[in-house]
């Protein structure tokens, strides 16, 4: 939607509200809502927030900000009549001057860069949206009961048909009304978990465009979940023994008008092997900001084709990265594998750029890929880190790529390393149903 078409829509009277909605440190979606009438006035200004009540944004003592709408995002919510919703970015309250930690700041500032040296224009990305839908579910510090909205006689999921892929029509209603916001879908499909599990795979888009795609597809999914009397969860890992959810993201560089990726005689070119080379020389810190969350490593470490061995191959699952192997070989991406949507979507998008960048500014060059007639041995490469503390100690060490042209920042790095342990530290303290189940 264009700045024309935003401001003929708030000067009918189709539009009620224009909800403006951010992200914390942590990329939970928050928002505010303004009456038509006002959005001018915020467009203008801003809308004032308190940036010591949202995680990782100021402190009491100097808590005053401003948010104000970009509206090139701004889309007629497709659940709430009359609404229109847009995307804001955080200002510092006394200055022009964006919040430097905002997170899709981040990710410009990580374009901006990739721009500035040369490395490419823009980056295309494609999300794979792994999730499971549950009937009810109650949980509390100490114990958890799941009710599943499906549960299949049989070992795999993977591309049911029905009547076993019992929610197809959950499925569709979200594709149409991504489509209707000009989101387009690739294809929808039941996914290996045999109690519900499900994936949406989004087509390429503009890296920026992507991660607000994932973050309106999230809030979609679960909204027509609620309206189907379900609840969908992203969590990487909520039900032991059944496969973990992933986030994966399809890449390649763009300048020119041209894919910088390609491959030719079986062998991929200088710029897609050296940006390979980079996420996999970073890629036990990046963990840290790809996956954040102490649920994040019951997935990564538990088999079910979770990808886990550092290291690229073509077709081969348990890589961290996997060329797929039915693509155009002149206009080839990369397949990361290990993110899941605990991320903050724009934090992980824009690490892995900046690995990725570092790796063709250095000419990090990764080698052959990995046989499939080897995938038996996977255990005998480096591995991704194994906890959220292990993730964490790889990040304190391996950072500096990440503070180039200042996308990230120390204080910044600092902040999640602190926000991050707390929350490890919590969790690791309490008990957990399986420990009753031992040893009570």
């Amino acid at each position: 939607m264009d700045i024309i078409e935003v401001k003929e829509l708030i000067n009918s009277d189709d539009i009620r509200m224009v909800d403006i909605r951010f992200f914390d440190i942590f990329g939970k979606m928050k928002h505010v809502t303004v009456s038509s009438s006002y959005f001018a006035r915020a467009m203008e200004k801003g809308v004032g927030i308190d940036g010591s009540s949202i995680p990782g944004f100021a402190s009491i003592s100097n808590s005053d900000m401003r948010l104000k709408p970009d509206l090139s995002t701004a889309f007629m919510d497709p659940m709430h009549e009359g609404v229109l919703a847009v995307f804001g970015d955080v200002y510092l309250s006394s200055e022009e001057k964006i919040f430097d930690r905002y997170p899709r700041h981040v990710l410009k500032k990580a374009l901006l860069y990739a721009r500035e040296e040369k490395i490419a224009d823009d980056f295309f990305a494609l999300g794979e949206l792994e999730f499971y839908l549950f009937k009810d579910i109650k949980f509390d510090d100490d114990f958890f009961i799941l009710d599943y909205s499906e549960e299949l006689h049989m070992e795999k999921g993977y591309h049911v048909a029905e009547p076993d892929d019992s929610l197809f029509e959950l499925r569709n209603t979200v594709m149409e009304v991504l489509e209707e916001l000009e989101i387009m879908v690739k294809y929808h499909h039941h996914e290996v978990g045999t109690r519900s599990q499900h994936e949406i795979e989004l087509s390429f888009a503009p890296v920026l465009n992507m991660a607000d795609y994932v973050e309106i597809a999230k809030y979609l999914i679960k909204e027509v979940a609620r309206d189907f009397e379900l609840y969908a969860t992203f969590m990487p890992k909520p039900i032991y023994g059944e496969p973990g959810s992933g986030l994966h993201f399809h890449l390649y560089p763009f300048k020119n008008g041209v894919n910088l990726f390609s491959m030719r005689g079986g062998k991929l070119n200088s710029t897609a092997r050296y940006f390979i080379g980079g996420i996999l020389k970073h890629a036990k810190s990046l963990t840290a900001f790809t996956n954040p969350s102490t649920n994040s490593y019951k997935r990564l470490m538990s088999g079910f084709e979770a990808p886990f061995a550092i290291n690229y191959s073509i077709a081969n699952r348990s890589s961290a990265i996997r060329i797929p192997g039915y693509v155009d070989k002149k206009n080839i991406d990369i397949e990361y594998r290990p993110p899941d949507a605990t991320m903050n979507t724009y934090f992980g998008l824009a690490a892995i750029l900046m690995a990725g960048i570092d790796g063709i500014k250095n000419k990090m060059d990764p080698g052959n890929p990995v046989e499939a007639n080897v995938y038996e041995n996977m255990d005998s490469f480096e591995r991704l880190p194994e906890t959220l503390c292990k993730a964490l100690d790889e990040l304190e060490k391996d950072h500096e790529y990440l503070l180039k042209g200042e996308v990230f920042t120390e204080e910044l790095i600092n902040i999640w390393i602190a926000l991050k342990r707390k929350e490890y530290r919590e969790i690791s303290l309490r008990p957990v149903p399986a420990e009753f189940r031992l040893y009570f």
